[in-house]
């Protein structure tokens, strides 16, 4: 889903909807409405389907990666001698309410490709497939001069895309460190807003998702320039990427994972992200 993101504790997260982190509405998942199922419009008039010689499944092209989770999803369905169904999510809006995704797993998707597996960040009447890959929030920039992040200058300018868990991160460091030696954060909305303010130059370094990275410069020339420095002294932010399910699709599930560790034992996977050149790296 995948970055964009359909959930209250997933902002700045995949859909890839990777998600594509996907943008959401201020809830705590604390809060008793965040585990309570959502309405979706006409709800009661879907039944359970009589196909089940296909693997549906949905990709949100707001999510960086989704073509590499079609892929994927194509292949797990192939392990599972079912035929793929792709549905393609359409919106124009960046936030998505957490109906949306409840109804489209209703409507359209055994499985929605692309959300990132953060600890206790999903509502009850959902779960996650184990990831079938895993992919870090890196630090980018245009300077040839910086190979790591504490080559920054103090008051130097991060873009850094709000509420992921390296922007937290980052920020809990800069509170550590000296007020003369500290560098300037600016929160960003999306990964895209904070690596088009490193590309403006308004900043000199952009903290985002790699696959956001990724995805533009497959389209946009002026990000040729950009590239990956590490993070030391911070410690690398990583984070798996699996697909969403209704809670109660257990039996589903349990297939979806045995086929992805089987795809992932048999080097299926890694070929997928490597065709693609995607930076990520398959679980073991």
């Amino acid at each position: 889903m995948p970055v964009t993101c359909l959930f209250p504790r997933l902002i700045g997260a995949v859909l890839s909807l990777a998600t594509v982190v996907l943008l959401c509405p201020p809830v705590s998942a604390d809060e008793p409405e965040f585990f309570d199922v959502p309405f979706a419009d006409g709800q009661w008039n879907i039944g359970r389907r009589l196909d089940e010689s296909k693997l549906r499944y949905c990709v949100d092209p707001r999510d960086p990666g989704w073509e590499v989770a079609g892929a994927i999803a194509d292949a797990i369905a192939g392990a599972l001698l079912l035929e793929p169904e792709r549905y393609v999510v359409t919106s124009e809006i960046v936030s998505e309410d957490i109906t949306k995704a409840y109804e489209l797993l209703l409507k359209h998707c055994d499985m929605h490709m692309g959300f990132k597996l953060i600890p206790d960040g999903y509502a009850t009447w959902s779960f996650l497939t184990r990831p079938y890959f895993e992919t870090d929030y890196a630090f980018v920039t245009a300077s040839p001069a910086l190979e790591k992040l504490g080559d920054l200058e103090p008051g130097g300018k991060i873009g850094a895309t709000l509420g992921t868990s390296a922007h937290l991160r980052l920020v809990s460091y800069l509170t550590a460190m000296p007020v003369a030696d500290r560098w300037s954060a600016f929160p960003m909305g999306t990964n895209t807003q904070a690596l088009a303010s490193l590309v403006a130059g308004t900043v000199d370094l952009a903290l985002v998702w790699a696959p956001s990275l990724w995805a533009m410069q497959r389209s946009d020339p002026n990000a040729a320039k950009l590239h990956v420095i590490a993070p030391a002294p911070l410690p690398q932010t990583t984070l798996g990427v699996g697909a969403l399910m209704l809670s109660n699709q257990t039996f589903l599930r349990t297939a979806v994972d045995e086929a992805i560790a089987a795809l992932s034992a048999d080097g299926t996977l890694v070929g997928i992200l490597d065709s693609y050149e995607f930076p990520a790296s398959v679980v073991p």
